[in-house]
Parts: C-alpha cells; sequence; structure tokens
C-alpha cells in the first residue's frame, strides 16, 4: 500500500492517549460521609496508577478509530490493483515565437527570453514538434518543424542552445500579431507532411510592453484545442526615457529640428541633456539642452541647425538615462531638387497680361522643386540652365527645329503646357503631340465654365474630394477649343460646360503634353487668381520632377516609404570599402542610397512605439478572441501512457478513494464504541465500583 500523503501518518501516535487513560485510575464517585470526618481538612482527589488496562476491548476499539483516521487522511492507494494497458496521448506541436524587437534590448531581458525558449524546446519528448520564430518588425523563421524533425532527440537541445547563441534583439517593431499569424501558418504546412492529430501550443516570449502591436490578433483562425502561452520577461531597470523625431521645422530664425523626449510612468531619471551632432565627425553643434522630465511627461524641443550644418547628416543624443536603446536620432534633411522652366513667348516676366508675370509669382518660395523661370532665348544662351528635369511652357509659335528639339526632350521625360491664346496654337500642341487631324473649335459662348472634370486624372486627383472640386467659380472669358481626330492618343482631362474639350493631356514618349484652353492671364479667365492654381501647378511641376519628394527618414524595417517601388543600393555612413551592397540595412543610422543614377542620404530611426515601454494591458489578448493558456510549458506527455505502475499516485488514489472506505469503518467503530461504553456505564451505576475511563 502507498500513501499520497504519508505526513498524516504521524497523527497514529495519537493512539497513546486512549492508553493512558485507561491506566490512570479515577476516584471514588460514591462518597460516604462520617461524622468524625467533619474535624478533618478537605483535600482534592487523587488520582493513581493501576497496573492493569481496565476495559481493553475499549481500550481496541478506540486505539482503532484514531488509527484509521490518520490512514485516511494519509489517502492510502493500491499500486498494483490494475491492469496494464496502453492509452493513447496526442503528441506535442510547440511554436515559439521569440520578441526580437528594439525594446528587448533593456538589461536583463535577452538573456532571460533565451532561457525561456530553452526550457520550453528541453521539455518536449521525442514524438513532440518545435519550431521557433523571431520577431523584429518582420518575421523570421531560426527553426523549422522539418529541421526539428531532422535533428537526433539527443541533438536538439544543442541545436536550440546553437540557434539562439547567433540572436540578438534588434532594432524593429514589436509586431507580435505577425508573429501569431506565422506560428498559424507553420502548423499549416506541418499539417501538409504530418497524419493523425496534435495538440497545440504556441508560446509567446516578450517584455509586452504597450508598444506592441496586437490588432490583427482579432482576424486570426484559431485551431481547435490551441493553447497560447505568454511567457513575460521582465528588465533590470523599469523605466525609460525616449527619444522621437518629430521633422524639420522652417523660422525666421533658420531651419530647427523638431524632437520629443518622453518619460515613461516607472522612469527615475528626471535630468537629462540634448546635444545635436554632426554624424560624421560626431563633433557637437551649439550647446546641450538641459531638461527635466517627471514620470509619463512628454517635452517637444526645437534645436537650432546653423545653415554650415543643414545639408549635413545629423544625430541627436539623449544622456542621462538607464536605458540608452532609443536615446539617439538620426536626421538627414531632404534636398531640394531644382527644376528649369523655360519660357516659349515674347513677353516680359513684369508683363501682368501674359502668362509669364504669374508663373514667376506662382513658383517663387518653392522649397521643393525649387522652380527657375527663363525665357526661351535665355535658355539657348545658358546650356547649363536645361539640365534635366525641365519643364516647358509654350505660350507662343513655335518653328520647326524649336519644335523637334522640344519633341526629344519631351520624348525623355520632360513636361509641357500649351496655352491655346490663339487658334494657331491648336498646330503647335499637335506638331509637339506628333499628329494631325487637329482642328481649332470655338465655344459656344464667350463666358465658359468647367462642365466636366475627371478627379481620377494625375492632373485633378489633388481637388477628388468633395470639400475642393467645387470650379464653379471659375470663368473663362476668352476660351479656346479643338477638335480631336477619331485616332489619337489624348485624353480630355476636363471639358467646358458645352461639351469641348477644356484640358488635355497627350504622352509624347517618357514625356506628357498638357493643352490648356485659353491664356493663363486676368484678361482671359479668373484661373491665375484662383486659390486653386499654385496647388496645381506645383503638382503638375512635382509629377515632373518624378512625383513628389520621396522621404528621407523611416523607421528600421519601413524602408519601402524610402525606396518607393523602384530597387536601392545601400551604403553605410563611414564604410571602409565605399561599395554600395543591395542589402538592406537592419540597424538604426544614416545611409546613402543609390537609385538609378542618383545617390541621396536616408536616415533610419528606432522604432516609434519601442519607446512605449510600459507594461501592456494582458486583458487585450482574451478580448481579441486569443486562447490563453496561463500554466507555463512543462515537459511534455509520452506518446503512450501505461495504466498501473507508471500511472502516478494521485491518478490511482483518485480512482480508487480508499479514504471513504476508511471513514465508514471509522463510523462502524464509534457507534459501536457509543454502545460499549454506555452498557459499562449502566452497569456501573447498578454496581458501583471504581469508574474506568
Amino acid at each position: 500500500m502507498n500513501f499520497l500523503s504519508p505526513w498524516f501518518l504521524l497523527g497514529a501516535a495519537l493512539i497513546a492517549g486512549p492508553i493512558l487513560a485507561h491506566l490512570i485510575r479515577r476516584a471514588t464517585r460514591q462518597r460516604v460521609a462520617f461524622s468524625a470526618m467533619r474535624f478533618l481538612q478537605a483535600s482534592p482527589p487523587k488520582l493513581d496508577r493501576k497496573n492493569r488496562i481496565q476495559h481493553p476491548w475499549l481500550l481496541l476499539m478506540r486505539c482503532l478509530i484514531v488509527a484509521i483516521l490518520a490512514l485516511s487522511f494519509a489517502r492510502p492507494y493500491l499500486k498494483h490493483d490494475l491492469p496494464l494497458i496502453s492509452t493513447p496521448v496526442l503528441p506535442l506541436s510547440v511554436v515559439a515565437v521569440l520578441d526580437e524587437s528594439a525594446s528587448m534590448q533593456r538589461a536583463g531581458l535577452w538573456d532571460a527570453a533565451v532561457a525561456k525558449v530553452t526550457v520550453a524546446a528541453a521539455g518536449l519528448g521525442p514524438n513532440d514538434q518545435f519550431s521557433l520564430l523571431a520577431v523584429s518588425g518582420g518575421v523570421k523563421q531560426l527553426i523549422s518543424h522539418d529541421k526539428w524533425q531532422e535533428t537526433a532527440p539527443g541533438d536538439r537541445n544543442s541545436l536550440v542552445r546553437a540557434v539562439l547563441a547567433e540572436q540578438r534583439p534588434g532594432w524593429g517593431a514589436k509586431s507580435l500579431d505577425s508573429g501569431l499569424e506565422a506560428a498559424l501558418a507553420e502548423w499549416d504546412k506541418a499539417n501538409e507532411k504530418t497524419t493523425g492529430a496534435m495538440r497545440k501550443k504556441i508560446v509567446v516570449v516578450s517584455d509586452f510592453t504597450a508598444g506592441a502591436q496586437v490588432s490583427g490578433l482579432a482576424g486570426l483562425n484559431w485551431p481547435k484545442g490551441c493553447e497560447v502561452n505568454l511567457q513575460p520577461v521582465l528588465p533590470d531597470h523599469d523605466g525609460d526615457a525616449s527619444l522621437q523625431w518629430l521633422g524639420w521645422q522652417d523660422t525666421d530664425n533658420g531651419l530647427t529640428l523638431r524632437v520629443r523626449v518622453g518619460q515613461s510612468e516607472r522612469s527615475t531619471a528626471t535630468a537629462l541633456t540634448l546635444q545635436l551632432r554632426d554624424a560624421k565627425t560626431n563633433t557637437a553643434i551649439g550647446a546641450p539642452q538641459k531638461i527635466t522630465l517627471q514620470p509619463k511627461d512628454k517635452q517637444i524641443v526645437a534645436l537650432p541647425v546653423p545653415d554650415t550644418a543643414a545639408s549635413q547628416p545629423l544625430r541627436v543624443d539623449l544622456a542621462g538615462d538607464q536605458e540608452n536603446f532609443d536615446n539617439t536620432v538620426w536626421a538627414v534633411h531632404p534636398s531640394p531638387r531644382p527644376m528649369t522652366l523655360v519660357y516659349y513667348g515674347d513677353h516680359a516676366a513684369n508683363d501682368l497680361k501674359h502668362a509669364r508675370f504669374y508663373l514667376e509669382r506662382a513658383t517663387e518660395g518653392w522649397k521643393d522643386p525649387v522652380v527657375t523661370v527663363v525665357a526661351a532665348a535665355d535658355a539657348a544662351k545658358a546650356p547649363g540652365l536645361n539640365s534635366p528635369p525641365e519643364f516647358y511652357v509654350v505660350a507662343g509659335p513655335l518653328d520647326t527645329s524649336t519644335t523637334a528639339t522640344l519633341r526629344k526632350k519631351l520624348g525623355a521625360g520632360a513636361f509641357a503646357v500649351v496655352l491655346l491664346n490663339d487658334p494657331a496654337m491648336v498646330d503647335t500642341a499637335a506638331d509637339l503631340v506628333g499628329e494631325t487631324g487637329w482642328t481649332p473649335a470655338a465655344t459656344a459662348q464667350k463666358n465658359e465654365l468647367f462642365g466636366q472634370i475627371d478627379f481620377q486624372h494625375p492632373l485633378f486627383s489633388l481637388f477628388a474630394d468633395p470639400h475642393y472640386s467645387d470650379f464653379t467659380h471659375i470663368q473663362f472669358w476668352q476660351p479656346q477649343s479643338l477638335k480631336l481626330p477619331a485616332k489619337t492618343a489624348a485624353v480630355v482631362v476636363a471639358k467646358f460646360d458645352d461639351g469641348s474639350p477644356a484640358v488635355i493631356e497627350a504622352p509624347v514618349g517618357e514625356g506628357r503634353v498638357v493643352i490648356w484652353g485659353g491664356d493663363w492671364a486676368t484678361a482671359s479667365s479668373s484661373w491665375v487668381l484662383s486659390t486653386k492654381f499654385v496647388p496645381w501647378l506645383q503638382t503638375l511641376f512635382e509629377r515632373a520632377a518624378g512625383g513628389a519628394i520621396r522621404p528621407v527618414i523611416a523607421e528600421v524595417g519601413d524602408t519601402g516609404r524610402l525606396l518607393g517601388k523602384e530597387s536601392a543600393q545601400w551604403q553605410a555612413m563611414g564604410a571602409a570599402d565605399g561599395t554600395f551592397v543591395e542589402t538592406t540595412p537592419t540597424l538604426p543610422g544614416v545611409y546613402q542610397v543609390k537609385q538609378a543614377d542618383s545617390t541621396r542620404w536616408v536616415a533610419l530611426e528606432v522604432s516609434a512605439g519601442a519607446s512605449k515601454v510600459d507594461p501592456m494591458n494582458m486583458d487585450d489578448w482574451e478580448k481579441m478572441g486569443v486562447p490563453l493558456h496561463a500554466q507555463p510549458l512543462t515537459s511534455a506527455t509520452p506518446l503512450t501512457l501505461p495504466v498501473g505502475d507508471n500511472q502516478t499516485g494521485a491518478v490511482l488514489e483518485s480512482r480508487q478513494k480508499l479514504w471513504r472506505w476508511a471513514l465508514m469503518g471509522v463510523i462502524l467503530l464509534l457507534a459501536l464504541e457509543s454502545i460499549y461504553s454506555l452498557a459499562l456505564s449502566r452497569r456501573n451505576d447498578q454496581n458501583p465500583t471504581e469508574a474506568t475511563t
């Protein structure tokens, strides 16, 4: 016989109580008074021991009651009472999701996370499956199910340790929802190669900060019986002061760099210092700025940038914090794109009656592109002005040679606007497009409005929102239209009220020609005086320059917004060999990017969410339907579980419940003891003698 709680057997020592009680003799119960006793001093009765035990059967029953009670509390069970049979238990498939985001660089987190993953893998049986995923912005597979199965069971723990020894926390965002989605995809791939059902468990090892991305968990389809086990790790320091990039700002005093300094809820460092530096030489620029912040506070700081440093890569350092992973900001000011606007027309720059005057005023002060307006004659005398990108406004007829030259530049990607300020300009537009059959057409009335506009076209997509799509206040007092041939590459983008073409765009090689039905002068229309003229013109110039200026600052793992759809090569600042590589960088810092024939500086920052290190609300996981499992991962159950010798004592005891039979015996003995004691008591009353216990 075995016992689940054998220490309760010590209660059997209480048998000594009934034995001692039976060895002690009580004083005589009936007293007889004598007359002479009143002269004696009363004294309390004394107990003495007898040499023999009175009523041994009563003593035996009382001892048995104490012994059986101790036995029942010890929860006995028989180990060999059941035959040996095999009950199949499903193998376990574990997918571990290891957080490698930037916040895991805090002291004490990484070693604790590696230890938890190692323990999770070490507890698995030979028939169990295991795979390991790392999350840092994207998802990276470290150990696949196939690799685990190919490795001998005795070498699997070494495999996990070797893989983890090569890993370090990265600088990407904490996209835990992407990690769990990839874990579900791992099971889908494993199901294609395995037969039979398996128990499934996802182990997530992370610091679970408020900056974690978990919104995608709400849409996941969890397999039946799946469990998600959250394994948090704690840093050596709870608090953190963070530094985040906000942007550039032009002021009357010059260019300033704006950053935000924030304190976490549990931060203890309140005296902080900001220092602007040249990223190339690490030379300090200006005096350091001291900041005092309390926990949970934030402050925006504007750092003045001298004109001599505006074109150089910069960095901002935050000192005084215990955690340094988010205490540096890298900054690059975007270089403006120069553009030459060549004006074809015999009009002076200060002549209010012609379009050049309004083009000069509309493009003045643009940050990007930076437009220089020159007359065609001046551009011919200074060929350097014609360096690409170029933009042309044709407000007068062209000769054959100029038309051929302009068509060649349009084919290479230049843009041009032809103003139909005269019916003869229709032929000029047709020659530039390279088509025939274009004829002038008079409008139905002299005072026209836009009757139809294609807001899906790039020329007017800027005004697609209903708040900005009202063009009814723009009047054309000298409208000029044309009639296109049946076969033409030109597209009518806008029409007058009478349905005649008002704005047309036609491709010429890689470039574009925009034909405008009228002149850009106040005598011809109210277009150049409207609030829509400058935004429309700037959008057109941005298209000519290759689109809106590309950002030069992005987070690590989000380089797509810097590159667009084009491929690129990278070179880290200060690279010893000076060569460009196609590998996308994964570290924050300043890099040179080469795309096509252009090279520019860009900066990669730490993810903004990494600085939100306060604990996240774990209730959000359950609200999004995640099947949480609160218990830590333990050793896997073997494939077959014998019932009998190898079965646990708790299982056997719960099945046998021998303590119930022991308690029934105690109840029976108590009843017999009560009856026997009552019989002895009555016998003593009839024949008074010394009472026994």
